[in-house]
């Protein structure tokens, strides 16, 4: 897994990516030409909550991409942009609704 931080990458996959959206989130995925691992960004508003909540949330999602890898494609990028109430329902509903999603998505 690989992050996204450049500019470049993250308006190509609003610009070019599909979206799926759930209760929680949306889950943006574009296919890249290179031949890699597949990358991972998360954007929490910072409506969501104070910064110890909002990284907490990315911890959950990037730990889920981590112990899950073989749901995501490799040569794809994913943008997982959070809404609120995310923190609310708890790391289990997060983890189910992202497996539900990739399952999906394929």
């Amino acid at each position: 897994m690989k992050r996204i931080t450049s500019r470049a990458e993250f308006d190509k996959l609003r610009k070019h990516g599909r979206r799926t959206r759930t209760q929680y989130f949306d889950l943006v995925s574009c296919a890249i030409e290179k031949d890699a691992d597949f990358g991972l960004a998360v954007i929490v508003s910072k409506k969501i909550g104070n910064a110890v909540k909002r990284n907490k949330i990315k911890r959950w999602i990037k730990n889920f991409a981590y112990t899950h890898a073989n749901l995501f494609r490799s040569n794809n990028d994913y943008l997982v942009i959070t809404k609120r109430g995310i923190y609310e329902s708890g790391r289990n509903n997060i983890y189910n609704e992202l497996e539900r999603v990739l399952e999906e998505h394929e």
